[in-house]
């Protein structure tokens, strides 16, 4: 048998013969040509990367006059206390009705207070807006500075925006309100227009979020598309300013000269000038393709010289290691190449290929044995596997019927001890000693509360039970049921409520009612010691989930039992303090699981808690 390092010198000693004898006609000519070529895309390259970085300056002195034109026009309105200090909202309506009139290029103008509910705007509303988690609004409030917002619709306008804010202070130098102007986005579209492109060139303008403020040509195409997964918005996000090359979201290889418009905690979006490589090396690549052109005719004579010799020693044996290849690929391991009269190297290269084709086939003999062996083992796993999950089902099944049973059969028992208990303090009261009168009083409360927790049971059984029929729920009207349902146990005491805008979301309305009641419920019973009680009702809305919280101001809880929280019966208080069986929680986080959803809580030892569930879009 051949040795390894015998083959590795055999194919070297046969690459290189072919390689010097193409370096010997080729490497002279084309040395030059290549390094000629190389030198003129270098020229071009520089001469295009600067002009590409002066347009891309250009395009940001463009943006940076609108930014500037909003500050000042801003910091200008920011100084007429008797409008952005005013509480008198229709006042304040109709000086920025008349500001937009007089300014077209803008949407709207407003103020916003310092919690971020709007006070008023050119754009009339009767809704109560928080616009507190606008971008520009928290950054002016974390810097007391005029800010640049992103891309968005706007609420009121629904229009394509760009929002600024600005800080207005007090004679005292404290923040009172935020003065915001809301730019139209096509705007910066038309003065990117206005920037002289090579053919088949764009310039994009995007936020620090990587939203499309302006692009042009085709504006109405990519304005207001987020591109922050786009590799090359990636990179300028990164890079902020400079000049790389790169696939465009356009299509295509694309020379990007990229300038930062900067606000004052660093850029704030970025003017990017994308220019197809082929404008860069188009003279080059006419002459590179003229020089081989030449060298094509050279290389032409020299094959007619060469073919001779090349089919002699060479290809006739590298075709009989191609069929035997091919045979080989198709999978005939019996495909051999036999003798071969060639090159001494090729011999011996037809040697090795037959040796190896015969430990490929015992090698795949091999495999086929070992297949049918993990073939044999997957199928008596696979069934293995579905016998143990017909026995969990139907052990869950049984584990479900039990628990219903048991809930179920244990009322009658109980509803006899109460019987005989109220009986015999009826009609044996008198001859009963105090000490009797209250052992029956303590077999009363404890069959009172074994009841409340054979009723939980049960409808802990229930739940997992039930039906489950998804719909449409609003939220909001489920809230004011339960508040209603409820009221019994506010009588006379003072709860202040507050409850925020609750979605609409997909689910069972029955069993996201009993989720509320148990929150609802659970919070009345632990703001009992305080005055005075409150409780927060509100909800949010991300990419994926839509999340209810309700808070209250009780007695809160450590987190560090935090996870006992949703189990049956546990309990995190004394039951002669706080009333309760520790089955409404377990009870919420069935009914959540069941929508596929989370629940979780958040809490201080004497400064309440908070529940949430997240249920998806």
């Amino acid at each position: 048998m051949i040795a390894r390092s015998e083959l590795m010198t055999t194919l070297a000693l046969l690459r290189t013969r072919l390689i010097l004898l193409m370096m010997v006609v080729v490497t002279p000519a084309l040395g030059p040509v290549l390094y000629g070529n190389l030198e003129q895309r270098r020229i071009e390259k520089a001469g295009i990367r600067k002009g590409a970085v002066a347009l891309s300056q250009l395009g940001a002195a463009r943006l940076e006059s609108y930014v500037n034109n909003t500050r000042q026009l801003l910091a200008t309105f920011s100084e007429i206390s008797f409008l952005v200090l005013s509480s008198n909202q229709p006042l304040c309506q109709t000086h920025f009705s008349n500001l937009r009139k007089l300014l077209p290029d803008y949407l709207n103008f407003g103020l916003i207070e310092t919690n971020g509910m709007l006070f008023c705007t050119a754009e009339p509303t009767n809704a109560a807006l928080n616009l507190s988690q606008r971008p520009y609004f928290r950054r002016v409030l974390q810097t007391r500075k005029f800010a640049i917002g992103e891309f968005q619709l706007g609420g009121l306008t629904g229009q394509p925006a760009l929002n600024f804010g600005y800080p207005v202070l007090d004679g005292k130098g404290k923040l009172r309100r935020v003065l915001y102007a809301s730019l139209k986005v096509s705007l910066l579209s038309e003065a990117m227009r206005q920037i002289p492109l090579p053919p088949g060139s764009s310039v994009t303008v995007i936020d620090r979020r990587g939203n499309v403020l302006a692009h042009y040509p085709e504006p109405e195409k990519w304005v207001g598309k987020s591109l922050s997964n786009a590799p090359v918005v990636q990179r300028i996000l990164r890079k902020k300013a400079g000049v790389v090359e790169m696939a465009s979201v356009e299509g295509g290889p694309r020379l990007h000269a990229v300038t930062a418009v900067d606000e004052q905690d660093g850029p704030s979006a970025f003017v990017s000038v994308g220019i197809p490589l082929g404008i860069s090396f188009a003279d080059a690549n006419q002459a590179l393709w003229r020089h081989f052109g030449i060298l094509a005719v050279v290389a032409a004579l020299v094959w007619f010289a060469a073919r001779f010799f090349a089919q002699r020693f060479f290809l006739r044996p590298v075709r009989a290691l191609a069929s035997a290849a091919e045979g080989l690929a198709a999978g005939n391991l019996s495909a051999r190449t036999g003798p071969i009269h060639g090159a001494a190297e090729l011999e011996q290269l037809g040697k090795v290929f037959d040796e190896m084709a015969d430990r490929l086939q015992n090698r795949q003999a091999e495999i086929e044995q070992a297949q049918q062996e993990i073939q044999r083992l997957n199928q008596g796993l696979e069934e293995r596997v579905r016998r143990r999950t017909v026995q969990l089902e139907a052990a869950n099944k049984e584990l479900e019927a039990f628990s219903y049973s048991v809930s179920h059969d244990l009322r009658a028992p109980l509803r006899h001890i109460s019987g005989f208990v109220k009986a015999l303090k009826e009609d044996q009261a008198a001859s009963l000693s105090e000490e009797g009168r209250q052992y029956l009083e303590a077999i009363e409360r404890a069959g009172i509360e074994m009841k409340k927790l054979v009723d939980d049971l049960l409808s802990f059984s229930r739940t997992g039970r039930a039906e489950f029929h998804r719909r449409r729920v609003n939220l909001e009207e489920l809230v004011e049921e339960v508040k209603s349902s409820l009221s019994g146990e506010l009588a006379n005491r003072a709860v202040e409520w507050k409850v925020g805008p609750l979605p609409e979301v997909q689910g069972d309305a029955a069993l996201l009612r009993m989720v509320l009641f148990n929150l609802v419920s659970n919070a009345i019973k632990y703001i009992r010691p305080r005055h005075p009680a409150g409780i927060e009702i509100g909800g949010q809305t991300t990419e994926k989930e839509q999340i209810i919280f309700v808070r209250d101001n009780g007695v809160g809880f450590d987190m560090k039992y935090a996870s006992k929280l949703f189990g049956v019966f546990q309990r995190l208080h004394d039951k002669n303090e706080f009333e309760g069986t520790g089955v409404g929680l377990a009870n919420v986080q069935r009914i959540i699981l069941r929508h596929e959803g989370r629940v979780w809580a958040e809490a201080k030892p004497e400064e309440g808690a908070t529940f949430y569930f997240a249920l998806p879009r």
